[in-house]
């Protein structure tokens, strides 16, 4: 396995080179959190696989970093909407950059994100869907409202998308987690929905699907 490092990026990162013409995929922590978060979950894929794990830019708490500010009353509203729209630019440049220096498969680019890392990881496939082989949203959750402003109906109809949430979820409760598929599905689109006896984390039993999902789309 290929020893852990960072690239000159427009956001820090953490890297697990694999091989050039393998699957990659990109990981986005929740709020709060860091790159070393989701890099956790680099050794349940396979050694040839590239992993990368990109870190927020807004410095929140404890020395966590967050992809937009949240108002706590209200989690699905954005006090400032241009810093997803900020970001989302350093994710694709970030991507863009990857590939081209570590030589990866532009066809098997994926992208997984959790908590607001998986609302961002659905607006990044919503607004640019060619650059990716699948997005994965774990208890994450997008503004259907949003999505009309953003959307090429014509462009997105082949994203593949996976959603895993927790029944239990007191952060991002079900309604929310619901009211994002049907809006995907409303787009069009037919996202792998599915519901877990967990709160707000991924358990094994999503982390198996997850996996076993991800092999199925990049072969």
């Amino acid at each position: 396995m290929s020893e852990m490092h960072s690239l000159d990026l427009p956001l820090e990162n953490i890297v697990r080179k694999g091989e050039s013409k393998a699957p990659s995929i990109f990981f986005l922590h929740g709020f709060g959190s860091n790159m070393q978060d989701l890099y956790g979950l680099t050794p349940f894929f396979p050694d040839h696989w590239t992993c990368v794990s990109l870190q927020a830019s807004i410095p929140i708490y404890y020395g966590g970093w967050a992809w937009a500010e949240l108002d706590p009353n209200n989690i699905g509203t954005l006090p400032k909407p241009e810093q997803i729209s900020k970001h989302q630019e350093q994710i694709n440049d970030s991507i863009n950059k990857c590939v081209d220096e570590l030589g990866l498969l532009h066809k098997k680019v994926n992208l997984l994100g959790f908590s607001q890392g998986g609302s961002i990881s659905i607006y990044c496939g919503l607004v640019d869907p060619d650059k990716f082989r699948s997005v994965v949203s774990l208890c994450g959750f997008f503004p259907s409202e949003r999505a009309s402003e953003i959307v090429d109906k014509n462009k997105i109809k082949d994203l593949k998308i996976f959603m895993g949430s927790g029944k239990y979820d007191q952060i991002v409760p079900l309604s929310l987690s619901h009211t994002t598929r049907d809006g995907l599905i409303g787009l069009g689109l037919k996202p792998n929905y599915n519901e877990y006896d967990s709160e707000h984390t991924i358990p094994n039993d999503c982390l198996n699907d997850v996996l076993s999902w991800l092999k199925q789309v990049n072969e």
